[in-house]
């Protein structure tokens, strides 16, 4: 396997709405498109999902895209391989997102010159037909979480994530639990929680939610361990997301003394070599996993919608349509759960064609290198 060219596009896609959580808000998506083409002609494309703030992990977009223009890009263009997971051996100390968005473009390229799905050629599997809608609403007023709430009901979904933190206390998850019960919801406080909180945490054991995620700010997932005695009997699973950046972190849920489940991105794991390898464990050792979202472009979120039609999904992933945050996609066709379903498409490479349109429409800056070979 041999790239001849590779382009970044530093892509700004407005958000439609102001999307907020404990540790911050986000209304414009900056991210970074990767195209490396090979000498044949086709054409392979991925996504760094870094934010260009440090408020989900340590890596920015401004770090992916120093370390992509001045290392990552100049070293695959100089190289040939058999495999994109190879990519993996030739980088120290990488940034995970940096390198998975590398990644997915060569995996792309990869399944189309042999024009097989990337997702279940990967895993060798057939993926489901199609995959259940799961949303995430971000913090807002009482009136409007139940107003979207409603529309969401409408619209098929039955499964619901909401935004939790100290500062707005749990009287309105109480309520909402009790007003709908036909929506199985999920809790995520993005770390906003101290140990200390455990009583907070506890009394929402009785609502039946699908899991709270990220409760806690704590240096190490081994601290949760000091919760050994004061969770017994507690019930719901604790899921967990940033904690968990590597197969090493993700053997640590296996110790703790309660239930856990584990939010999948592509992105923070550091690609899908990673995201394969942490399935495989979850499925090995009960720990329920389903399949996040990083506020992303579909170049992305078309892999985590593949990934949630793998079997063994413990719940419907924070998959949404492409027009509940931006007014256009750049894939074509866009992502949609129409009645709350999404027939899962099972195209050569990622499934799906990027618009190109859009892509040049949203860009804001580019840069490309080619191999002098």
């Amino acid at each position: 396997m041999r790239i001849e060219k590779i382009t970044m596009f530093h892509v700004q896609l407005p958000m439609k709405f102001n999307f907020k959580t404990a540790k911050g808000a986000l209304n414009l998506r900056d991210t970074i498109i990767i195209k490396v083409e090979s000498p044949n002609g086709l054409s392979g494309f991925g996504e760094v999902v870094a934010f260009t703030t440090p408020f989900y992990t340590s890596e920015t977009f401004a770090d992916s895209w120093k370390i992509l223009e001045e290392t990552y890009l100049p070293e695959i263009l100089q190289k040939e391989f058999s495999h994109p997971f190879e990519i993996h051996e030739f980088f120290r100390n990488p940034l995970p997102m940096a390198l998975a968005g590398l990644e997915n473009a060569l995996l792309d390229l990869y399944f189309k010159e042999r024009n097989k799905n990337l997702i279940a050629g990967l895993f060798q599997e057939k993926l489901a037909d199609k995959i259940p809608r799961g949303a995430v609403l971000g913090q807002m007023s009482d009136e409007q979480t139940i107003k979207e709430i409603d529309q969401l009901i409408n619209s098929g979904v039955k499964r619901i994530k909401l935004k939790i933190s100290p500062q707005i206390g749990t009287d309105l998850i109480k309520k909402l639990v009790k007003r709908y019960p036909q929506i199985t919801f999920a809790l995520d406080a993005n770390r906003s929680f101290q140990l200390t909180d455990w009583p907070v945490i506890k009394a929402l054991d009785e609502l039946g939610l699908a899991c709270i995620e990220e409760p806690f700010y704590i240096k190490d997932l081994s601290e949760l361990k000091l919760l050994t005695e004061l969770s017994v009997n507690f019930s719901t699973p604790l899921c967990f997301d940033e904690s968990v950046q590597d197969l090493e972190s993700l053997k640590i849920l296996t110790e703790l003394p309660f239930q856990t489940m584990l939010n999948v991105k592509i992105g923070r794991l550091g690609g899908l070599y990673q995201t394969q390898k942490a399935i495989e464990f979850c499925r090995q050792h009960q720990i329920g996993f389903w399949i996040g979202s990083m506020v992303e472009s579909g170049i992305s979120k078309i892999l985590h919608v593949q990934l949630a039609a793998l079997s063994g999904n413990a719940m419907a992933g924070d998959l949404s349509d492409s027009k509940h945050y931006f007014d256009q996609d750049l894939i074509q066709p866009e992502i949609a759960f129409p009645n709350g379903w999404m027939t899962v498409p099972t195209g050569v490479g990622i499934g799906l064609s990027v618009n190109d349109v859009a892509l040049d429409r949203y860009t804001v800056n580019k840069l490309s290198l080619t191999s002098l070979k």
